[in-house]
């Protein structure tokens, strides 16, 4: 099962907090897992930030995708 890793990147290149990897079995899977750690970190102290992009790499560490913090985009 393919390995992802989740990193948010603020507008400045900074990364918040630590990369978090996870096994799933799909890039959509991958995105699904994404949208929910959005929507609950947006509750979090200093994830309210629109400024924020959750990065996501695959195990080559290649962007696979990039989410927006946006309200209404995840």
């Amino acid at each position: 099962m393919p390995r992802y890793f989740f990193k948010i990147q603020a507008s400045d290149g900074e990364l918040a907090g630590n990369p978090h990897a996870t096994n799933l079995p799909n890039t959509a899977a991958a995105l699904s897992y994404a949208e929910r750690a959005i929507n609950e970190l947006r509750s979090k102290s200093g994830f309210d930030d629109p400024g924020l992009t959750m990065i996501v790499e695959d195990d080559a560490r290649r962007t696979v995708l990039a989410l927006p913090f946006l309200p209404g985009c995840a």
